[in-house]
């Protein structure tokens, strides 16, 4: 028995009683209305045990101008021989805003009839699951109802956006035993000429220099070029909720991760090894790798990627597990950093690992107003200095560091900042 009906019931009661009270005979009539009423939904009421409904669900991803827009649709069809009326109703998912459509739907079906809920939403990123949908099935006036949950599954991932960068030509400390664009600074297959040596037994006749064999009639000589390999590049994404900043309903990490998303996709696109290291409540891993299939694994730990806030500190940077990445590695760091994060840095140098820093600006993107307050001035003064001063220690150790403007490019500094820590000797 549903609430309504118990209302109806209650009122029907009531008016008898009042009626048998009074001794009046009118208001015994007034029951009429409300048991019409209440007879017309139990005669029309569906039969529950017969009733049969399915549902499926639909979901394309569309990209329209550089935002990902996601369009859900789910078919509700009456499989019985009894026709019903059915509210459908679908949730939306977390950190998703609905741009268009609806998530709940009246239909009258009759048997073999189907019914669309369909709406659309944009997300910046994440995993998306769907398990089922609600379903209230009832008469044509609504007064015997019963709620199902229909199977209706359904999953979408969308992944962070990234800019195309183009190639910057690197110089690692070490590079890996494998074909490359890195200059290996060793004699072995390659396209740039390396130098000439004496003939080795098994070296290709092709690679035979005549020149300097004419000069040297007893001798052969062979040209060498030199080998290219690639890098071993790690990326540390920091996600603790002391980083993180809101303004206007922008996040900062969420300019980390689009970050993050762009080098993954340059350097593997260059052929190296690449890991990420995303370092917050819960630290997730992409443990080294190559090609298309690693870059998927990225961009799938980058969807899943929260600044989770439970109330609790922050999980220090001590704790960070440096020793995943392989030894000398070059490893960047993506962090707006905290005043007690140098330690991270002298463990990086220490341990023989090549560091970079991008440090998205957590002042330039919180101040967007310049205030005629000269308290305010002086707190944005000493507060930029005091981030100065602690970038210049971190860049003391020989780390580069980009102290990066959200609203300015960030390929220019990224290739500016390599290019100048080849002649540092880290």
């Amino acid at each position: 028995m549903t609430d309504k009906v118990r209302v109806l019931s209650a009122v029907i009661l009531g008016l008898l009683v009042a009626a048998m009270i009074t001794r009046n005979g009118d208001v015994a009539w007034l029951t009429l209305p409300v048991l019409t009423y209440l007879g017309i939904g139990l005669w029309q009421s569906p039969d529950m045990k017969v009733l049969r409904l399915n549902a499926s669900r639909s979901i394309k991803q569309i990209s329209q101008n550089g935002q990902i827009r996601v369009d859900a649709a789910v078919t509700v069809e009456n499989a019985s021989t009894e026709s019903t009326a059915v509210c459908i109703k679908d949730t939306l998912p977390e950190y998703a805003s609905q741009i268009d459509g609806s998530l709940m739907e009246w239909a009258f079906l009759r048997p073999g009839d189907s019914v669309d809920v369909k709406y659309s939403f944009t997300a910046a990123r994440g995993d998306f699951v769907w398990e089922n949908i609600q379903v209230t099935a009832s008469d044509p006036l609504g007064v015997l109802s019963v709620k199902r949950v229909l199977p209706a599954r359904g999953d979408i991932q969308v992944r962070p956006s990234f800019h195309k960068f183009k190639a910057i030509p690197l110089r690692p400390r070490s590079t890996l035993h494998s074909p490359g664009s890195i200059p290996a600074r060793l004699g072995g297959n390659g396209t740039d000429f390396y130098g000439v040596r004496e003939y080795h037994a098994g070296d290709p006749l092709r690679s035979l220099d005549w020149h300097q064999t004419a000069r040297h009639p007893k001798k052969f000589f062979t040209r060498e070029f030199e080998q290219e390999e690639i890098a071993e590049i790690g990326l540390i994404l920091d996600a603790r909720p002391s980083v993180e900043l809101r303004v206007n309903g922008e996040s900062l990490f969420e300019h980390g991760v689009t970050a993050a998303a762009s080098l993954a996709e340059m350097f593997i696109h260059q052929g190296h090894r690449v890991s990420l290291m995303v370092f917050g409540k819960h630290t997730s891993i992409a443990f080294p790798g190559y090609g298309k299939i690693q870059l998927r694994r990225i961009m799938n730990c980058l969807s899943r990627a929260r600044v989770e806030f439970d109330g609790h500190s922050s999980p220090h940077i001590d704790f960070l597990p440096i020793r995943m990445f392989p030894v000398r590695s070059m490893i960047i760091v993506i962090s707006s950093l905290t005043s007690s994060d140098m330690p991270l840095y002298q463990r990086l140098r220490a341990s023989g690992y090549q560091a970079l820093l991008i440090s998205p600006n957590p002042i330039d993107f919180a101040v967007t107003e310049t205030s005629g307050d000269p308290y305010y001035k002086l707190a944005v003064r000493t507060t930029r200095i005091e981030r100065r001063l602690i970038l210049n220690s971190i860049a003391a150790l020989q780390v580069p560091v980009i102290d990066w403007n959200v609203n300015q490019p960030l390929f220019p500094l990224v290739r500016s900042a390599l290019t100048r820590s080849r002649g540092q000797g880290i």
